[in-house]
């Protein structure tokens, strides 16, 4: 009992050193600290099994990291996560791994793994971001898997772009090489026909609101998609020397039946390597985003999707036109939000100068 109590006594100290931040509580410190502690690892290692699960996304860098490990190589594996790539680089021959990750959690975790691999005398792991990491330009091969469910969204592009710079040998290989945000025309299914379920009450404008949050999809069957997809933005990570603007990003269809569209998909496409494609729609471990809308009134026409990706929020257009009509519908959190604000304050007019900013 001494001993349990002794340990949790120690739990604030422990996550401080662990940069594991603990609000100032109200009631008991101890709880506080056990709790958050409890929630970080469950966030880690349902977050974790989500992509070692993912067969698709393992064989791909995995026949990536084939084509180009050989016992000759220095690899560099950043954000490591459980060291997956780490290992398999060792595992394929390679000289000497280096795999750095931010979270202390997972430091001894990548280095048990490593051990249980037979690989531990190869595989030296840092904890930190891999952007403040001091190391030698000795890497063959520097692998990241940082491709977030919007493409850049885990900070791909600043963080190859540096290991590139810093990192890379002359002739290196950077895993994956382009990666690129692809959008496709849809017709969502909710999964419900009115809200609220099982009871007969107005929940209209709540819906109206719901339009303006993206969401992931979970299911692919909830989606059918009304288009080909093209790329929103492609970006080179050997040769781009600064992260891509993220605004104003825009594919145009030409379609019929398109008052079925009421939203846009956008997901990441990606080259590891040369003739290693993935595309995160096609995995498990990667959720697409859904943008909804509310259908088009014309069954035909040309279709253009417009979206803005900012720190704070997502912005997206969407319009349609035709010898007769021409439709823009805007949607964004920001219009959700200000939204609410005016009915609030009974100031109708908040709304008006968002909107214009959105069609401009």
């Amino acid at each position: 009992m001494l001993c349990y109590f002794r340990m949790f006594r120690i739990l604030p100290t422990l996550l401080g050193s662990l940069n594991i931040i603990v609000p100032v509580p109200k009631g008991n410190i101890v709880n506080d600290a056990e709790a958050r502690l409890y929630d970080h690892v469950n966030q880690l290692l349902a977050g974790h099994e989500k992509l070692i699960t993912d067969a698709d996304r393992n064989r791909l860098f995995y026949q990536a990291l084939e084509k180009n490990v050989d016992s000759q190589s220095n690899v560099l594996d950043i954000g490591s996560g459980t060291g997956v790539w780490a290992i398999a680089a060792a595992k394929l021959g390679a000289r000497r791994v280096v795999a750095i990750e931010q979270d202390h959690l997972l430091i001894a975790l990548i280095k048990t793994l490593a051990r249980d691999n037979t690989v531990a005398d190869r595989v030296e792991v840092i904890q930190g971001d891999s952007r403040q990491v001091q190391l030698n330009n000795e890497f063959d091969v520097v692998i990241s898997e940082t491709i977030g469910n919007l493409a850049f969204d885990e900070q791909i592009a600043p963080i190859m772009i540096d290991a590139r710079e810093r990192f890379l040998k002359p002739g290196g290989v950077l895993i994956p090489e382009t990666v690129a945000l692809v959008a496709a025309a849809g017709h969502f299914e909710q999964g419900h026909k009115k809200l609220p379920g099982g009871i007969p009450l107005e929940y209209g404008y709540f819906e109206s609101l719901l339009l303006h949050h993206p969401t992931g999809l979970n299911g692919k069957a909830h989606l059918n998609l009304m288009s080909d997809p093209k790329e929103l933005l492609r970006a080179d990570l050997t040769e781009i020397k600064s992260p891509p603007a993220l605004d104003g990003l825009t594919a145009r269809w030409k379609l019929q039946d398109t008052n079925r569209i009421n939203c846009f998909a956008v997901w990441a496409d990606a080259t590891l390597t040369r003739g290693i494609q993935l595309a995160t729609i096609q995995g498990a471990s990667w959720s697409p985003v859904i943008y909804r809308i509310d259908p088009f009134k014309e069954e035909q026409g040309e279709i253009e999707f417009k979206l803005t990706l900012t720190e704070a929020s997502n912005y997206w257009t969407a319009s349609l036109s035709n010898d007769h009509s021409q439709e823009t519908l805007s949607y964004s959190p920001a219009i959700a939000s200000v939204a609410l604000l005016a009915r609030t304050r009974g100031d109708i007019d908040l709304i008006r100068p968002l909107k214009r900013v959105l069609q401009s």
